[in-house]
């Protein structure tokens, strides 16, 4: 009985990292962080953040699980490669809407950059899933490092402690071999810095 519980702590950890750091759940966080520097009141603040949540969060996570009770994704969290793409499509196109309505209501130009460079990531991320399964969960935690490094302190690079820590876990819980998570810390290090020379903010 001591074996079994003993063995099941690394399995829980694993399994907190992959929730605590999900796709879906660290660009909402890194956006309040960014959204706090450069609102210029209150307002601002909530109403930019409510925008990116309802657009990067909430709708994505809403269409994964409408996707799943009309029998289009056989699960939630999308560990088959094949069953990505149209939720990956989804996800693009309501972000793309919420960089719209932040352009339309006034927000600062660096809060939409983060958003057409969440994009930029995305789309490039769901043309390499069909083919192979790259970790978004390493990709979404990089690229939103990157994004807290370029728009708040560079000295917030130490947050980089934080994908070896990620990569254990999905390689733990057999979501992901030690190549696919490399590789999506890899492609978005190189997505996020090429949009950034292209279209600086």
């Amino acid at each position: 009985m001591k074996q079994k519980s003993s063995s099941a702590i690394p399995a829980r950890v694993a399994l907190c990292i992959s929730v605590f750091f999900s796709p879906f759940i660290v660009p909402i966080v890194t956006a309040v962080f960014i959204v706090r520097k450069h609102a210029s009141s209150s307002h601002e603040v909530y109403l930019w953040v409510a925008v990116i949540a309802v657009f990067v969060t909430i709708l994505p996570i809403l269409s994964v699980l409408l996707l799943f009770r009309f029998s289009k994704v056989s699960n939630v969290h999308l560990p088959d490669k094949d069953e990505r793409l149209l939720p990956l499509c989804i996800i693009c196109v309501s972000m793309a809407l919420g960089a719209i309505v932040l352009y339309s209501i006034g927000a600062s130009w660096k809060i939409v950059w983060v958003c057409l460079a969440f994009i930029v990531n995305s789309v490039v991320f769901s043309i390499i899933t069909p083919f192979w399964k790259i970790s978004f969960h390493t990709s979404v935690a990089t690229g939103c490092i990157l994004v807290l490094v370029l728009l708040l302190n560079v000295k917030l690079i130490w947050l980089f402690l934080v994908i070896p820590i990620i990569t254990w876990a999905r390689i733990y819980r057999k979501r992901h071999t030690l190549l696919q998570t490399l590789a999506g810390t890899v492609v978005a290090t190189i997505n996020t810095m090429l949009f950034y020379i292209i279209l600086p903010f």
